[in-house]
């Protein structure tokens, strides 16, 4: 009796360890597929409703979805409010065209007032060939197609019959205003060269072809008359674009991959961190530097997230994180000491592209890992709804973006997450090939 037992207790033992190796595997699995497939793998063209009853299905499909989906949508405005923007625009649809509607939705989803939630910018709109940056107050091209390479470098002051001041005014009612002052400024730029957007908004006459005035630095006006592009072939064909940078630093190096690193000086080692890949590709890469890391002599570490707007901050959490606490705390302790008045020599780079799960790597860092913060304040709120994921509208194809989890990341309620050093990129900085956050921590000496 007590034999047959035995034998019952050690199937049952049996069992739940192949019961727990499978689920393991296939949690595996599904991690692996879900670090591959994003959630919206291509956008679908928009597709322009015929008639009233198409755009008003929408909008209704809209206005139903989003406080359905969104973890809190209330948080900023009131039901009543929204349903008040909902209406209106349902009466409006008549005499709107489909520009008009579009913006309209979009100043829709921004009333939610977080940046997760928003009407996303389809492939087959269309934008014109300048790229702007924000320099304190001056808003300047730097990038820009050759066939208009006199804009290179200067301010835009008009935009059609409209000064810029008031085309910003029109287009920051479609952001959502719950970020920060930054994150703001990084989108408005994006709007203020889309043909649709500022048609729909009243900036433009037509959406093809615009006239926009610029201002040199010895203050001569000039204007250039701009035509437009497919949004899906603006990123293509940016890389033909000219600069206005004379040169470009390190930081700018390998745009287009989503992680490197590389040594700087003799002890740096500089890790930029755009976006993390799949499960396995980010190990194998994490596995690659941290082999460097143990071999060579690293006294300092610079992980650079000004260009990280967001992603699966899961990754970086559960493969990076804790093999760099090891090694800084335990196995080498590059950073130590950690006593006061002693440099950190953990250095993390946020600015106003640092959004999202790049804010919550950033957050993570400074607390687990306590590194040091440097640059300008992030673009996202550390205490923010997150986690967006797509519908698509049933006519025109559009597709919404709704946040579906609330994370909270500081104690307290503050715009930005800030760096503990604040630096800015001025203009001289840019046209000279300057990267005045990395030349900070270079200056820095291992002890002070």
């Amino acid at each position: 009796m007590l034999h047959s037992k035995k034998r019952a207790l050690r199937r049952w033992v049996l069992g739940a360890l192949i019961f727990a190796v499978l689920m393991l595997a296939i949690g595996g699995a599904i991690v692996y597929r879900l670090s591959r497939s994003p959630a919206l793998a291509k956008l679908p063209d928009f597709a322009a409703p015929t008639n009233t009853q198409a755009w008003t299905q929408d909008l209704k499909f809209l206005a139903t979805e989003i406080p359905a989906r969104h973890k809190n949508a209330f948080h900023a405005i009131t039901h009543d409010q929204f349903e008040k923007l909902v209406s209106e625009l349902g009466s409006q649809i008549p005499s709107l065209n489909n520009d008009q509607i579009f913006v309209t939705l979009m100043r829709i989803a921004a009333s939610i007032g977080d940046g997760h939630t928003h009407v996303e910018i389809p492939p087959n709109f269309h934008s014109f060939p300048i790229k702007l940056y924000w320099f304190d107050d001056s808003l300047r091209v730097v990038r820009v197609a050759p066939a208009y390479r006199r804009a290179l470098g200067a301010q835009v002051v008009q935009i059609g019959d409209m000064s810029v001041e008031d085309a910003l005014k029109a287009v920051n009612t479609v952001i959502p205003q719950g970020e920060s002052t930054l994150w703001v400024r990084r989108i408005n730029p994006q709007l203020l060269v889309c043909s649709e957007v500022l048609h729909g908004l009243g900036i433009l006459s037509n959406s093809v072809r615009a006239s926009f005035v610029f201002k040199d630095d010895l203050g001569e006006r000039f204007t250039l008359h701009l035509d437009t592009l497919p949004e899906s072939q603006r990123e293509s064909s940016e890389q033909e674009w000219l600069s206005a940078a004379k040169a470009q630093p390190v930081s700018s190096e390998h745009p287009n991959e989503d992680e490197w690193f590389t040594y700087l000086g003799s002890d740096t080692l500089y890790f930029k961190f755009n976006h993390a890949p799949g499960y396995w590709e980010f190990r194998r890469f994490s596995n690659r530097l941290f082999k460097v890391f143990d071999r060579q002599q690293v006294k300092c570490m610079v992980i650079d997230l000004r260009s990280n707007r967001g992603g699966d901050s899961t990754k970086f959490r559960w493969i990076f994180l804790p093999r760099l606490i090891d090694r800084r705390f335990s196995s080498q302790c590059f950073a130590c000491p950690r006593e006061i008045n002693k440099p950190t020599r953990l250095y993390v780079l946020i600015g106003r592209e640092t959004y999202s799960a790049g804010m919550i790597t950033a957050v993570e860092l400074k607390q687990e890992a306590v590194a040091m913060l440097v640059g300008e304040p992030t673009g996202g709120r550390p205490d923010a709804y997150d986690e967006d994921r797509p519908f698509e509208l049933p006519n025109s194809h559009l597709v919404v973006f709704v946040s579906t989890r609330y994370y909270r990341l500081v104690q307290d309620d503050a715009a930005s997450l800030a760096p503990d050093k604040e630096i800015s990129l001025t203009w001289q900085d840019f046209i000279a090939g300057r990267d005045p956050v990395i030349d900070w921590v270079l200056a820095q000496p291992a002890e002070r």
